[in-house]
């Protein structure tokens, strides 16, 4: 078994991607608000916050939404088709800013089948 988490700031796509993981089997999934290390640093360094909140607003980010954080639990062949359903929605994930996903073995699982 395997945890998939994928890491994403465009927080409109959550519904769709819940979505295409249901369309291809997917029967449970989590999502949480996360916060990265450079909106952290932006609140601890006044001058660094205000240069990015202009730049966020210069550059059509809304900065007032966390971002989130998805993961799911799968078995191992079921790995390439929740990668391909996620991409299907968030598109290249190679592309800045789009997201981040990666896989983590799973030693073993209670509360789940």
């Amino acid at each position: 078994m395997q945890a998939i988490f994928l890491v994403f700031k465009q927080t409109e796509l959550l519904d769709s991607i819940m979505d295409a993981l249901s369309d291809a089997g997917i029967r449970g999934g989590t999502a949480i608000d996360s916060e990265g290390m450079a909106r952290s640093l932006q609140r601890s360094n006044k001058n660094v916050a205000m240069v990015e909140l202009l730049r966020g607003i210069l550059s059509g980010e809304d900065e007032s939404h966390p971002s989130k954080t998805l993961f799911v639990i799968v078995k191992d062949e079921q790995v390439d088709a929740v990668r391909k359903a996620i991409t299907s929605v968030t598109g290249d994930l190679s592309k800045p800013n789009a997201g981040i996903m990666f896989g983590v073995p799973i030693s073993f699982t209670e509360g789940i089948s």
